[in-house]
């Protein structure tokens, strides 16, 4: 739920000239965060919010909590509350929230360099120069060299880049459907007013809408269940991930001098060409079930949102069609992370979660809704979510049943006399 793009519409995602200008010497993480607070602030220092603003912030945020709190199928988690930060700090804790992920993509890495480091090495071909460094072991092994020795610090960089580009543009914490570790929900007051100008509503409509839709989509993203699931499925899939020999070499395979090499690093900016030589099978296995518990979780916070605002917010209806518009014109820094994760936000995957929450709505009301979370074991599958009848049968929540729903009399004794 960014407000734009970053402007040039990229960011370094294995920025080697970074990391050769000296960055390999620090603490990879430490760089990282360095990185993303000076992207974020565009290199400068930022004012603390202002004290009239953060009062705004709070006293609407009153005003979200006590609405949300009476929405059907939300609980907000104690100690639950809301910080209205700058750019700077929202990027960093950000970099503390998703480090996990970004590690686990950088084992990964490091494993499938190294348990696949004879497949990475060229064979010397009948026309090599044995006087040319690079005509029979590069570019495959060299990469695999640069991966092993530089990894950790290519991730962290990555990672760096790519939140310092979403903190320019972020209004709330939640981004991406991710969950967090605690209770306070983050969002950035200058973004949200640059956006509320941009998008012509008022700011205090905004700004309530985002608090709205934090706060909706903290108390799904805390259900204990809910949040377990997420997460080992996000890990499970940045864990996935495995330099592929074969579609390196045949992305660089002809790379030869160091010139080609520059190129080489210029193509490596770009995610989806890096991530695409590193999928394997388990992602096919993941995408799907990744794919269903996140149209589901985006189709009831959109939901609930909407009953909210309606009535409460005047410019709701510009506001989620501004959102909604954003679905096409991906930033590459959100596109990194949604491949990293395995998901797949589109205009689809909104349709799919919002087909399955209108299905339960119009079979079961409320009572569907109230199902939705309270159990893990009533969690839908993905065919379910394709078919909302399916999971309310399981549930015993289908009209069928309802129909089957007879009243048993506490006395039964008269039956004797039948």
């Amino acid at each position: 739920m960014s407000s734009s793009n970053p402007p040039g519409g990229q960011f370094p995602f294995f920025d080697f000239n970074a990391l050769l200008g000296g960055m390999a010497g620090a603490d990879p993480w430490k760089a990282a965060a360095d990185m993303a607070t000076s992207i974020a602030s565009d290199g400068g220092s930022e004012p603390n919010v202002d004290p009239a603003v953060r009062m705004a912030i709070e006293d609407l945020a009153r005003v979200a909590e006590l609405h949300v709190a009476q929405a059907v199928g939300v609980t907000l988690p104690p100690g639950t509350g809301i910080s209205a930060v700058t750019r700077s700090v929202w990027t960093a804790q950000s970099v503390t929230a998703y480090r996990p992920f970004f590690e686990k993509f950088g084992e990964a890495l490091s494993a499938g360099i190294q348990s696949g480091s004879t497949e990475l090495v060229a064979e010397e071909g009948p026309g090599a120069d044995p006087n040319d460094p690079f005509g029979q072991l590069f570019p495959a092994h060299i990469m695999g060299q640069l991966f092993s020795t530089l990894g950790p610090m290519l991730v962290a960089t990555s990672a760096g880049a790519m939140l310092g580009h979403l903190g320019q543009h972020a209004l709330g914490q939640y981004e991406l459907p991710v969950p967090r570790s605690t209770a306070e929900i983050l969002v950035v007051p200058t973004n949200i007013d640059a956006a509320a100008g941009d998008w012509d509503v008022p700011s205090s409509d905004l700004r309530l809408w985002v608090l709205v839709h934090e706060l909706v989509a903290h108390s799904v993203l805390s259900v204990p269940h809910v949040k377990a699931r997420l997460e080992a499925l996000f890990i499970d899939f940045a864990s996935a991930f495995r330099p592929n020999p074969e579609a390196i070499g045949e992305q660089f395979g002809d790379v030869t001098d160091m010139a080609e090499m520059q190129q080489m690093a210029e193509t490596m900016s770009d995610p989806d060409v890096v991530l695409s030589l590193m999928r394997s099978p388990a992602h096919d296995l993941l995408v799907p079930q990744v794919d269903a518990l996140v149209a589901v979780v985006l189709g009831f916070v959109a939901h609930t949102v909407r009953t909210i605002s309606d009535g409460l917010i005047r410019a709701a209806p510009i506001i989620e069609e501004r959102v909604h518009e954003q679905l096409t014109d991906v930033a590459p820094a959100d596109r990194f992370m949604e491949r990293l994760l395995g998901l797949e936000i589109d205009e689809q995957t909104h349709a799919r979660g919002r087909n399955f929450i209108n299905g339960i709505v119009e079979r079961a009301g409320d009572e569907g809704l109230l199902r939705l979370w309270a159990d893990e074991l009533d969690m839908p599958t993905a065919a379910e979510v394709d078919a909302p009848g399916l999971w309310l049968a399981r549930i015993g929540l289908d009209d069928d049943n309802a129909k089957l729903d007879l009243e048993i009399p506490d006395d039964l004794s008269g039956l004797d006399d039948l």
